[in-house]
């Protein structure tokens, strides 16, 4: 009988520590605050993209980061630099703002 990925990470989480376990949840919670900022910005450049009826290649033209990149990004898979990013805000006629993590709107990039 197969066991499951889930079943198996399961019984071997059983047997950690009260430490590990806490260092697994803050690794989580990183994990995941930071998956969620790449996928608010790929999101963000994608709608504004899409605003200006610009093609993923169009956009790549006027950036200079390849379109494979900017699929990447938009699809919240990639990690961009601080240097790509720029290049895109620019080429959106956007700029990045930093805001403090209490902001309601934890958008990256603005108009």
């Amino acid at each position: 009988m197969t066991t499951s990925f889930e079943d198996y990470a399961s019984r071997r989480k059983s047997r950690w520590s009260a430490g590990q376990r806490a260092a697994y949840e803050v690794a989580e919670q990183v994990f995941t605050d930071e998956r969620e900022s790449h996928l608010a910005l790929g999101a963000d450049l994608a709608a504004r993209r899409n605003e200006l009826n610009l093609s993923q290649p169009r956009l790549a033209e006027l950036s200079g980061v390849q379109q494979s990149e900017i699929s990447r990004i938009e699809r919240g898979v990639a990690n961009p630099t601080l240097s790509t990013i720029d290049r895109l805000s620019r080429a959106l006629g956007l700029r990045v703002v930093l805001t403090t993590s209490e902001a309601p709107d934890r958008h990256h990039v603005s108009a």
